[in-house]
Protein backbone atom coordinates (compact mmCIF):
# COMPACT_ATOMS: atom_id res chain seq x y z
CA UNK A 1 0.00 0.00 0.00
CA UNK A 2 2.59 2.62 0.71
CA UNK A 3 4.25 1.42 -2.48
CA UNK A 4 1.53 2.11 -4.38
CA UNK A 5 0.51 5.65 -2.61
CA UNK A 6 5.02 6.82 -3.02
CA UNK A 7 4.55 5.77 -6.28
CA UNK A 8 1.33 8.05 -7.14
CA UNK A 9 3.24 10.86 -5.39
CA UNK A 10 6.12 10.42 -7.51
CA UNK A 11 4.21 10.87 -10.44
CA UNK A 12 2.36 13.83 -9.44
CA UNK A 13 5.42 15.32 -8.28
CA UNK A 14 6.70 14.72 -11.91
CA UNK A 15 3.89 15.86 -13.59
CA UNK A 16 3.90 19.29 -12.16
CA UNK A 17 7.23 19.65 -12.48
CA UNK A 18 6.64 18.96 -16.33
CA UNK A 19 3.92 21.57 -15.97
CA UNK A 20 6.31 24.11 -14.94
CA UNK A 21 8.73 23.81 -17.11
CA UNK A 22 6.43 23.95 -20.02
CA UNK A 23 4.47 27.16 -18.70
CA UNK A 24 6.68 30.07 -20.13
CA UNK A 25 6.39 28.25 -23.73
CA UNK A 26 2.39 27.77 -23.32
CA UNK A 27 2.26 31.79 -22.28
CA UNK A 28 4.00 33.13 -25.34
CA UNK A 29 1.56 34.14 -28.48
CA UNK A 30 2.83 35.08 -31.16
CA UNK A 31 0.29 36.50 -34.22
CA UNK A 32 1.77 37.83 -38.18
CA UNK A 33 -0.58 38.51 -40.55
CA UNK A 34 0.57 39.15 -43.99
CA UNK A 35 -1.73 40.89 -46.46
CA UNK A 36 -1.19 42.45 -50.01
CA UNK A 37 -1.59 45.76 -48.89
CA UNK A 38 -0.22 45.47 -45.28
CA UNK A 39 1.49 43.76 -41.97
CA UNK A 40 -0.10 43.36 -38.55
CA UNK A 41 2.24 41.81 -36.12
CA UNK A 42 0.16 40.85 -32.39
CA UNK A 43 3.17 39.49 -29.44
CA UNK A 44 1.17 38.72 -26.39
CA UNK A 45 1.93 36.77 -22.71
CA UNK A 46 6.04 37.87 -23.07
CA UNK A 47 7.64 38.46 -19.88
CA UNK A 48 9.87 41.24 -21.60
CA UNK A 49 11.23 40.36 -25.15
CA UNK A 50 12.49 42.72 -28.62
CA UNK A 51 10.84 42.58 -31.88
CA UNK A 52 12.24 43.52 -35.38
CA UNK A 53 9.87 44.00 -38.68
CA UNK A 54 11.54 44.68 -42.16
CA UNK A 55 10.10 45.37 -45.40
CA UNK A 56 11.68 44.68 -48.53
CA UNK A 57 15.18 45.25 -46.21
CA UNK A 58 13.38 48.17 -44.57
CA UNK A 59 13.80 47.76 -41.16
CA UNK A 60 10.76 49.40 -40.00
CA UNK A 61 10.55 49.18 -36.09
CA UNK A 62 12.66 47.53 -33.71
CA UNK A 63 11.53 47.34 -29.75
CA UNK A 64 11.60 46.31 -26.72
CA UNK A 65 8.45 45.20 -25.03
CA UNK A 66 7.11 43.88 -21.90
CA UNK A 67 3.89 41.51 -22.14
CA UNK A 68 2.46 42.61 -25.43
CA UNK A 69 3.39 44.31 -29.12
CA UNK A 70 1.03 44.96 -31.69
CA UNK A 71 1.22 46.88 -34.66
CA UNK A 72 0.10 47.17 -37.98
CA UNK A 73 2.60 48.24 -41.47
CA UNK A 74 0.70 49.43 -44.69
CA UNK A 75 2.46 48.92 -47.90
CA UNK A 76 1.42 49.35 -51.74
CA UNK A 77 -0.52 46.77 -52.62
CA UNK A 78 0.02 46.95 -56.83
CA UNK A 79 3.25 45.79 -55.81
CA UNK A 80 4.36 42.56 -54.22
CA UNK A 81 6.82 42.97 -50.90
CA UNK A 82 9.15 40.46 -48.97
CA UNK A 83 9.11 41.29 -45.13
CA UNK A 84 10.49 39.73 -41.70
CA UNK A 85 9.23 39.43 -38.51
CA UNK A 86 12.03 38.64 -35.47
CA UNK A 87 11.47 37.97 -31.23
CA UNK A 88 13.99 37.64 -28.99
CA UNK A 89 12.99 36.57 -25.91
CA UNK A 90 14.06 37.41 -22.70
CA UNK A 91 13.30 33.95 -20.55
CA UNK A 92 14.85 31.76 -23.04
CA UNK A 93 16.54 31.46 -26.16
CA UNK A 94 14.20 28.78 -27.27
CA UNK A 95 11.22 31.02 -27.37
CA UNK A 96 12.91 33.58 -30.16
CA UNK A 97 10.91 32.99 -32.96
CA UNK A 98 11.52 34.46 -36.88
CA UNK A 99 8.59 34.76 -39.77
CA UNK A 100 9.18 35.84 -43.10
CA UNK A 101 7.32 35.89 -46.57
CA UNK A 102 6.25 37.15 -49.64
CA UNK A 103 2.99 39.26 -50.48
CA UNK A 104 1.62 39.82 -54.06
CA UNK A 105 -0.43 42.63 -55.84
CA UNK A 106 -4.13 43.04 -54.65
CA UNK A 107 -6.13 42.20 -57.54
CA UNK A 108 -7.13 45.53 -60.02
CA UNK A 109 -10.43 46.37 -60.14
CA UNK A 110 -12.02 46.31 -63.64
CA UNK A 111 -12.42 48.92 -65.02
CA UNK A 112 -15.85 50.00 -66.59
CA UNK A 113 -16.94 48.93 -70.07
CA UNK A 114 -16.15 52.07 -72.39
CA UNK A 115 -19.88 52.72 -73.73
CA UNK A 116 -19.44 55.66 -77.09
CA UNK A 117 -22.35 57.93 -78.11
CA UNK A 118 -21.74 60.25 -80.80
CA UNK A 119 -24.00 63.41 -81.26
CA UNK A 120 -24.60 65.32 -83.87
CA UNK A 121 -24.94 69.04 -83.57
CA UNK A 122 -25.77 72.15 -86.14
CA UNK A 123 -24.89 75.49 -85.58
CA UNK A 124 -24.94 78.84 -87.83
CA UNK A 125 -21.49 80.35 -88.08
CA UNK A 126 -19.60 83.17 -87.10
CA UNK A 127 -18.11 83.45 -90.47
CA UNK A 128 -20.50 82.35 -93.34
CA UNK A 129 -17.56 82.20 -95.20
CA UNK A 130 -15.37 80.63 -93.44
CA UNK A 131 -15.06 76.76 -93.30
CA UNK A 132 -16.38 75.13 -90.32
CA UNK A 133 -14.82 74.93 -87.11
CA UNK A 134 -15.08 75.14 -82.96
CA UNK A 135 -13.89 78.32 -82.99
CA UNK A 136 -16.24 79.68 -85.87
CA UNK A 137 -19.20 78.18 -84.76
CA UNK A 138 -22.34 79.65 -82.99
CA UNK A 139 -24.46 78.42 -80.56
CA UNK A 140 -24.74 74.54 -81.19
CA UNK A 141 -28.17 72.67 -80.68
CA UNK A 142 -28.05 68.76 -80.78
CA UNK A 143 -30.01 67.33 -83.73
CA UNK A 144 -29.55 63.43 -82.92
CA UNK A 145 -27.54 61.22 -81.12
CA UNK A 146 -26.89 57.35 -81.69
CA UNK A 147 -24.55 54.73 -80.33
CA UNK A 148 -20.81 53.88 -81.69
CA UNK A 149 -18.29 55.88 -82.78
CA UNK A 150 -19.37 56.20 -86.62
CA UNK A 151 -19.72 59.60 -87.98
CA UNK A 152 -22.46 60.60 -90.68
CA UNK A 153 -21.73 60.86 -93.98
CA UNK A 154 -23.90 61.98 -97.58
CA UNK A 155 -25.37 58.72 -97.04
CA UNK A 156 -26.60 58.53 -94.27
CA UNK A 157 -27.02 62.18 -92.98
CA UNK A 158 -30.54 62.32 -91.13
CA UNK A 159 -32.06 65.46 -93.08
CA UNK A 160 -35.44 65.21 -91.81
CA UNK A 161 -33.63 66.23 -88.15
CA UNK A 162 -33.03 69.64 -90.34
CA UNK A 163 -35.27 72.98 -88.88
CA UNK A 164 -37.30 73.98 -91.47
CA UNK A 165 -35.91 77.23 -91.21
CA UNK A 166 -32.24 76.30 -92.61
CA UNK A 167 -31.31 77.45 -96.01
CA UNK A 168 -28.89 78.99 -98.00
CA UNK A 169 -24.80 78.91 -97.17
CA UNK A 170 -23.32 79.72 -93.49
CA UNK A 171 -24.10 76.38 -91.98
CA UNK A 172 -21.79 74.04 -90.03
CA UNK A 173 -22.52 70.70 -88.03
CA UNK A 174 -19.64 69.34 -85.61
CA UNK A 175 -19.90 65.11 -84.25
CA UNK A 176 -18.91 64.40 -80.59
CA UNK A 177 -18.26 61.27 -79.59
CA UNK A 178 -18.15 60.85 -75.70
CA UNK A 179 -17.65 58.00 -73.63
CA UNK A 180 -20.85 57.75 -71.47
CA UNK A 181 -19.76 54.63 -69.53
CA UNK A 182 -20.00 56.27 -65.99
CA UNK A 183 -23.35 57.72 -66.50
CA UNK A 184 -22.44 61.04 -68.65
CA UNK A 185 -25.19 62.32 -70.75
CA UNK A 186 -24.32 64.58 -73.60
CA UNK A 187 -25.48 68.21 -73.44
CA UNK A 188 -28.00 69.55 -75.73
CA UNK A 189 -26.99 72.72 -76.37
CA UNK A 190 -23.02 73.95 -76.52
CA UNK A 191 -21.50 76.96 -76.89
CA UNK A 192 -17.67 77.95 -77.42
CA UNK A 193 -15.10 77.56 -75.77
CA UNK A 194 -16.99 75.60 -73.46
CA UNK A 195 -17.71 72.27 -74.91
CA UNK A 196 -19.55 70.53 -71.48
CA UNK A 197 -18.26 67.32 -71.97
CA UNK A 198 -16.23 67.32 -69.09
CA UNK A 199 -13.02 64.98 -70.24
CA UNK A 200 -15.56 62.64 -71.91
CA UNK A 201 -14.95 63.60 -75.48
CA UNK A 202 -13.15 60.94 -77.34
CA UNK A 203 -13.72 62.33 -80.95
CA UNK A 204 -14.69 65.23 -82.88
CA UNK A 205 -15.27 66.45 -86.70
CA UNK A 206 -16.28 69.27 -87.57
CA UNK A 207 -18.45 70.19 -91.44
CA UNK A 208 -19.82 72.54 -93.26
CA UNK A 209 -23.82 71.37 -94.06
CA UNK A 210 -23.91 71.96 -97.79
CA UNK A 211 -20.98 69.29 -97.97
CA UNK A 212 -23.02 66.85 -96.68
CA UNK A 213 -26.89 67.61 -97.67
CA UNK A 214 -28.16 69.94 -100.17
CA UNK A 215 -29.31 73.04 -98.35
CA UNK A 216 -32.34 74.79 -99.97
CA UNK A 217 -31.40 78.44 -101.25
CA UNK A 218 -32.95 81.07 -99.13
CA UNK A 219 -35.88 83.29 -100.38
CA UNK A 220 -34.75 86.65 -100.70
CA UNK A 221 -36.77 89.82 -100.96
CA UNK A 222 -36.44 92.72 -103.48
CA UNK A 223 -35.60 95.77 -102.23
CA UNK A 224 -38.41 97.82 -102.61
CA UNK A 225 -39.70 101.57 -101.73
CA UNK A 226 -42.50 102.13 -99.68
CA UNK A 227 -45.31 104.42 -101.40
CA UNK A 228 -45.23 108.06 -100.33
CA UNK A 229 -48.21 110.00 -98.22
CA UNK A 230 -49.92 113.10 -99.95
CA UNK A 231 -50.54 116.31 -98.65
CA UNK A 232 -53.91 117.85 -98.98
CA UNK A 233 -53.92 121.07 -98.45
CA UNK A 234 -57.28 123.40 -98.67
CA UNK A 235 -57.82 127.42 -98.31
CA UNK A 236 -60.71 127.39 -95.68
CA UNK A 237 -59.66 124.00 -93.52
CA UNK A 238 -56.72 122.40 -91.88
CA UNK A 239 -54.55 120.44 -94.33
CA UNK A 240 -54.70 116.69 -94.17
CA UNK A 241 -52.24 113.59 -95.15
CA UNK A 242 -53.62 110.92 -97.40
CA UNK A 243 -51.99 108.19 -95.57
CA UNK A 244 -51.20 104.67 -98.48
CA UNK A 245 -52.83 101.66 -97.83
CA UNK A 246 -49.81 99.24 -98.24
CA UNK A 247 -49.47 95.73 -96.90
CA UNK A 248 -45.55 97.11 -97.05
CA UNK A 249 -45.73 99.34 -93.57
CA UNK A 250 -48.08 101.18 -91.02
CA UNK A 251 -47.94 104.37 -91.62
CA UNK A 252 -48.56 106.91 -88.64
CA UNK A 253 -48.88 110.66 -88.54
CA UNK A 254 -47.95 113.42 -85.52
CA UNK A 255 -48.98 116.97 -85.87
CA UNK A 256 -47.96 120.30 -84.63
CA UNK A 257 -49.86 122.36 -81.83
CA UNK A 258 -50.70 124.64 -84.80
CA UNK A 259 -51.45 121.93 -87.56
CA UNK A 260 -49.24 123.68 -89.76
CA UNK A 261 -46.41 120.73 -90.25
CA UNK A 262 -47.18 116.84 -90.03
CA UNK A 263 -44.20 114.18 -90.19
CA UNK A 264 -45.46 111.05 -90.94
CA UNK A 265 -43.59 107.81 -90.37
CA UNK A 266 -43.74 104.18 -91.48
CA UNK A 267 -42.56 100.90 -89.92
CA UNK A 268 -42.03 98.62 -92.85
CA UNK A 269 -43.04 95.05 -91.99
CA UNK A 270 -40.31 92.22 -90.70
CA UNK A 271 -39.71 90.66 -93.92
CA UNK A 272 -39.71 93.78 -95.94
CA UNK A 273 -36.46 94.75 -97.77
CA UNK A 274 -35.95 98.56 -98.12
CA UNK A 275 -34.36 99.72 -101.08
CA UNK A 276 -30.94 101.95 -100.33
CA UNK A 277 -32.35 105.25 -99.93
CA UNK A 278 -35.82 104.29 -99.49
CA UNK A 279 -37.77 107.24 -97.11
CA UNK A 280 -39.53 105.71 -94.29
CA UNK A 281 -40.61 109.61 -92.74
CA UNK A 282 -41.89 112.85 -94.42
CA UNK A 283 -42.52 115.94 -93.50
CA UNK A 284 -45.36 118.16 -94.73
CA UNK A 285 -45.51 122.13 -94.20
CA UNK A 286 -49.34 123.65 -94.25
CA UNK A 287 -48.93 127.28 -94.91
CA UNK A 288 -52.29 127.70 -96.29
CA UNK A 289 -51.41 130.98 -97.94
CA UNK A 290 -52.01 131.59 -101.92
CA UNK A 291 -55.45 129.85 -101.98
CA UNK A 292 -56.43 133.02 -104.60
CA UNK A 293 -53.73 131.71 -107.03
CA UNK A 294 -54.48 127.95 -106.29
CA UNK A 295 -58.15 127.25 -107.40
CA UNK A 296 -60.53 125.07 -105.83
CA UNK A 297 -59.68 121.76 -104.63
CA UNK A 298 -60.96 118.85 -106.59
CA UNK A 299 -63.03 116.34 -104.26
CA UNK A 300 -65.07 113.59 -104.80
CA UNK A 301 -68.45 112.58 -103.70
CA UNK A 302 -69.71 109.10 -102.37
CA UNK A 303 -72.42 106.94 -103.81
CA UNK A 304 -75.44 106.21 -101.45
CA UNK A 305 -76.58 103.05 -99.88
CA UNK A 306 -80.16 101.22 -101.50
CA UNK A 307 -82.24 99.56 -98.90
CA UNK A 308 -84.55 97.28 -100.32
CA UNK A 309 -86.79 95.54 -97.98
CA UNK A 310 -90.31 93.59 -98.07
CA UNK A 311 -93.17 96.15 -99.40
CA UNK A 312 -92.51 99.78 -100.11
CA UNK A 313 -92.64 101.64 -97.46
CA UNK A 314 -89.12 100.63 -96.30
CA UNK A 315 -87.68 100.98 -99.64
CA UNK A 316 -85.26 103.67 -99.72
CA UNK A 317 -81.69 105.13 -100.97
CA UNK A 318 -79.70 105.77 -97.78
CA UNK A 319 -77.18 109.29 -98.37
CA UNK A 320 -73.62 109.05 -97.10
CA UNK A 321 -72.89 111.35 -93.96
CA UNK A 322 -71.89 114.74 -94.39
CA UNK A 323 -68.45 115.46 -94.61
CA UNK A 324 -66.37 118.95 -94.48
CA UNK A 325 -65.69 118.39 -98.28
CA UNK A 326 -68.95 117.53 -99.49
CA UNK A 327 -72.45 117.64 -98.51
CA UNK A 328 -75.56 115.38 -99.21
CA UNK A 329 -79.79 116.10 -99.51
CA UNK A 330 -82.02 112.97 -100.26
CA UNK A 331 -84.74 114.35 -102.62
CA UNK A 332 -87.51 112.22 -104.80
CA UNK A 333 -85.10 112.28 -107.55
CA UNK A 334 -82.26 110.49 -105.92
CA UNK A 335 -79.30 111.77 -103.92
CA UNK A 336 -77.87 115.46 -104.40
CA UNK A 337 -74.28 115.77 -103.63
CA UNK A 338 -72.76 119.01 -102.96
CA UNK A 339 -69.08 119.94 -103.16
CA UNK A 340 -68.11 122.47 -99.97
CA UNK A 341 -66.71 126.59 -101.10
CA UNK A 342 -64.07 126.55 -102.68
CA UNK A 343 -64.01 123.04 -103.68
CA UNK A 344 -64.97 121.55 -107.00
CA UNK A 345 -66.12 117.98 -108.38
CA UNK A 346 -63.52 116.18 -110.52
CA UNK A 347 -64.04 112.84 -112.21
CA UNK A 348 -67.47 111.53 -110.53
CA UNK A 349 -68.08 107.93 -109.36
CA UNK A 350 -70.05 105.68 -111.50
CA UNK A 351 -73.93 106.73 -111.02
CA UNK A 352 -73.35 110.34 -110.44
CA UNK A 353 -74.03 112.99 -112.98
CA UNK A 354 -73.05 116.42 -113.01
CA UNK A 355 -75.71 119.05 -112.31
CA UNK A 356 -72.60 121.42 -112.38
CA UNK A 357 -69.09 121.84 -111.26
CA UNK A 358 -70.30 121.82 -107.64
CA UNK A 359 -73.02 119.82 -107.76
CA UNK A 360 -73.93 115.93 -108.83
CA UNK A 361 -76.85 113.64 -108.66
CA UNK A 362 -77.51 110.30 -108.03
CA UNK A 363 -80.69 109.23 -109.39
CA UNK A 364 -83.00 107.24 -107.34
CA UNK A 365 -83.92 105.09 -110.79
CA UNK A 366 -80.66 103.79 -110.95
CA UNK A 367 -81.67 100.90 -108.46
CA UNK A 368 -84.01 98.19 -108.70
CA UNK A 369 -86.64 97.76 -105.78
CA UNK A 370 -87.53 94.50 -105.38
CA UNK A 371 -91.18 95.13 -103.94
CA UNK A 372 -91.32 91.50 -102.15
CA UNK A 373 -94.47 91.38 -100.27
CA UNK A 374 -94.04 90.93 -96.37
CA UNK A 375 -95.80 87.50 -96.14
CA UNK A 376 -94.80 85.66 -92.83
CA UNK A 377 -92.71 82.84 -93.32
CA UNK A 378 -93.71 79.66 -91.73
CA UNK A 379 -90.88 77.94 -89.83
CA UNK A 380 -92.62 75.12 -88.54
CA UNK A 381 -96.37 74.19 -88.73
CA UNK A 382 -97.68 70.69 -87.99
CA UNK A 383 -100.24 69.02 -86.07
CA UNK A 384 -99.69 66.72 -82.91
CA UNK A 385 -102.50 64.90 -80.42
CA UNK A 386 -102.62 65.75 -76.81
CA UNK A 387 -104.98 64.48 -74.36
CA UNK A 388 -107.16 62.92 -77.46
CA UNK A 389 -107.33 66.04 -78.95
CA UNK A 390 -105.85 67.31 -82.63
CA UNK A 391 -103.59 70.36 -82.15
CA UNK A 392 -101.89 72.71 -84.85
CA UNK A 393 -98.67 73.97 -83.41
CA UNK A 394 -97.18 76.73 -85.36
CA UNK A 395 -94.21 79.28 -85.82
CA UNK A 396 -93.92 81.75 -88.45
CA UNK A 397 -91.69 84.87 -88.95
CA UNK A 398 -91.94 88.57 -90.76
CA UNK A 399 -89.44 88.99 -93.41
CA UNK A 400 -86.87 91.73 -92.73
CA UNK A 401 -88.51 95.37 -93.57
CA UNK A 402 -92.37 93.87 -92.02
CA UNK A 403 -93.43 96.67 -89.23
CA UNK A 404 -96.10 94.91 -87.34
CA UNK A 405 -98.60 97.07 -85.42
CA UNK A 406 -98.69 94.84 -82.37
CA UNK A 407 -97.82 91.30 -80.56
CA UNK A 408 -100.32 89.58 -82.18
CA UNK A 409 -100.52 90.67 -85.83
CA UNK A 410 -100.92 87.43 -87.19
CA UNK A 411 -104.34 86.30 -88.90
CA UNK A 412 -104.52 82.38 -88.96
CA UNK A 413 -107.44 80.97 -91.28
CA UNK A 414 -108.92 77.25 -91.47
CA UNK A 415 -109.47 76.64 -95.26
CA UNK A 416 -111.42 73.33 -95.41
CA UNK A 417 -112.08 70.70 -98.13
CA UNK A 418 -115.55 71.62 -98.62
CA UNK A 419 -115.25 75.25 -98.74
CA UNK A 420 -115.56 76.26 -95.51
CA UNK A 421 -113.46 78.42 -93.44
CA UNK A 422 -112.76 79.49 -90.25
CA UNK A 423 -110.87 82.74 -89.52
CA UNK A 424 -109.24 83.43 -86.18
CA UNK A 425 -107.22 87.27 -85.84
CA UNK A 426 -105.08 88.85 -83.56
CA UNK A 427 -102.93 85.82 -83.28
CA UNK A 428 -98.80 85.53 -82.21
CA UNK A 429 -96.38 84.57 -84.10
CA UNK A 430 -95.91 81.49 -82.36
CA UNK A 431 -98.72 79.33 -80.96
CA UNK A 432 -100.99 76.30 -80.80
CA UNK A 433 -105.05 75.99 -81.92
CA UNK A 434 -106.98 73.73 -81.59
CA UNK A 435 -108.40 71.47 -84.34
CA UNK A 436 -111.66 73.20 -85.93
CA UNK A 437 -114.23 70.71 -86.53
CA UNK A 438 -113.65 68.37 -89.32
CA UNK A 439 -113.95 64.78 -90.65
CA UNK A 440 -110.46 63.33 -88.48
CA UNK A 441 -107.75 62.36 -90.94
CA UNK A 442 -108.79 64.93 -94.17
CA UNK A 443 -106.02 67.87 -95.24
CA UNK A 444 -106.87 71.72 -93.97
CA UNK A 445 -105.36 74.12 -95.48
CA UNK A 446 -104.48 76.94 -93.22
CA UNK A 447 -103.65 80.48 -94.17
CA UNK A 448 -101.08 82.51 -91.87
CA UNK A 449 -101.64 86.59 -93.11
CA UNK A 450 -100.42 89.69 -91.63
CA UNK A 451 -101.27 93.04 -92.86
CA UNK A 452 -101.68 93.87 -96.51
CA UNK A 453 -99.19 91.93 -97.77
CA UNK A 454 -100.01 88.19 -99.28
CA UNK A 455 -100.65 85.47 -96.96
CA UNK A 456 -98.61 82.15 -96.41
CA UNK A 457 -100.32 79.15 -97.26
CA UNK A 458 -99.54 75.89 -95.42
CA UNK A 459 -101.38 72.24 -96.51
CA UNK A 460 -101.65 70.51 -92.90
CA UNK A 461 -103.29 66.82 -91.93
CA UNK A 462 -104.49 66.10 -88.72
CA UNK A 463 -103.21 63.20 -86.70
CA UNK A 464 -104.97 59.62 -87.32
CA UNK A 465 -108.51 59.12 -86.49
CA UNK A 466 -107.15 57.77 -83.43
CA UNK A 467 -106.96 60.25 -82.22
CA UNK A 468 -110.61 61.08 -81.04
CA UNK A 469 -113.18 63.00 -82.34
CA UNK A 470 -111.87 66.36 -83.40
CA UNK A 471 -112.60 69.68 -81.79
CA UNK A 472 -115.37 71.94 -82.50
CA UNK A 473 -118.33 69.58 -82.38
CA UNK A 474 -120.46 72.43 -81.75
CA UNK A 475 -121.05 75.05 -83.66
CA UNK A 476 -118.31 76.18 -86.46
CA UNK A 477 -118.79 79.63 -86.18
CA UNK A 478 -116.98 79.41 -82.69
CA UNK A 479 -114.10 78.34 -85.01
CA UNK A 480 -110.38 76.78 -83.23
CA UNK A 481 -109.13 78.05 -79.82
CA UNK A 482 -106.02 78.72 -78.00
CA UNK A 483 -104.62 76.11 -75.86
CA UNK A 484 -104.96 77.12 -72.43
CA UNK A 485 -102.59 79.70 -71.38
CA UNK A 486 -100.76 78.83 -74.49
CA UNK A 487 -98.40 76.36 -73.21
CA UNK A 488 -97.57 72.82 -73.84
CA UNK A 489 -98.81 71.27 -71.12
CA UNK A 490 -101.80 73.05 -71.01
CA UNK A 491 -105.25 70.98 -71.66
CA UNK A 492 -107.10 72.01 -74.38
CA UNK A 493 -110.96 72.59 -73.83
CA UNK A 494 -113.34 69.34 -73.56
CA UNK A 495 -116.14 69.40 -75.98
CA UNK A 496 -119.30 67.28 -75.88
CA UNK A 497 -117.52 64.60 -78.43
CA UNK A 498 -115.33 63.81 -76.02
CA UNK A 499 -117.48 63.69 -72.74
CA UNK A 500 -119.31 61.06 -74.76
CA UNK A 501 -116.74 58.90 -75.10
CA UNK A 502 -115.64 58.71 -71.82
CA UNK A 503 -119.13 57.82 -70.86
CA UNK A 504 -119.30 55.58 -74.07
CA UNK A 505 -115.58 53.54 -72.67
CA UNK A 506 -117.02 53.60 -68.67
CA UNK A 507 -120.26 51.37 -69.87
CA UNK A 508 -118.06 49.16 -72.06
CA UNK A 509 -115.44 48.55 -68.71
CA UNK A 510 -119.13 48.14 -66.27
CA UNK A 511 -120.17 45.59 -69.21
CA UNK A 512 -116.89 43.67 -68.75
CA UNK A 513 -116.63 43.93 -65.31
CA UNK A 514 -120.32 42.34 -65.15
CA UNK A 515 -119.68 39.51 -67.29
CA UNK A 516 -116.75 38.46 -65.52
CA UNK A 517 -118.67 38.29 -62.01
CA UNK A 518 -121.03 35.84 -63.82
CA UNK A 519 -118.62 33.77 -65.51
CA UNK A 520 -116.38 33.55 -62.13
CA UNK A 521 -119.69 32.53 -60.27
CA UNK A 522 -120.79 30.04 -62.81
CA UNK A 523 -117.57 28.23 -62.30
CA UNK A 524 -117.55 28.23 -58.54
CA UNK A 525 -121.04 26.96 -58.80
CA UNK A 526 -119.77 24.02 -61.44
Amino acid sequence: MRRLLASIATSTLALGSLLVAAAPASAHTPDVTATCDGLDVELRYYDGARVTVTVDDEILDDAGFTSRYAASFDHDGSVAHTWHVAVDAHDDDQWDREWSGQTTPCAAEAAPEERLVIGLYLYEKVHPDQPAAWHNSGPQELLVQRDGHSFWDEEDFPVENLPADVCGTGWGVQQDVADVSDGFEIPTRIVWPDGGFAGHLVDWRHDDLDDLVTVPPCDVAEPVTLPEPAPVEACDTEGRVELPESELAEYSVTWADDHSQATVTATPGADVLLADGAATSWTFEFSRTGCDDAGPVVVVPEPPTPVDLCGTAGDELVAPRDGVEVTYTTTDEGVVAEAAEGSTFGELPEGYTAVDATTALYPRDLVTFTDTTCAPEPRDVTAVCEAGEPVLVYDVALPEGAQPEDAKPLTVTFLAQDGSAVELTDQPLAGRLAWPGQTPGDTLRVSFGAGPGEPAVVDVTPPSEGCGTPSGGGDEADGPVPVADGTPDAELPRTGAAVGIAVTVAALLVAAGASLFLVRRRLRQG
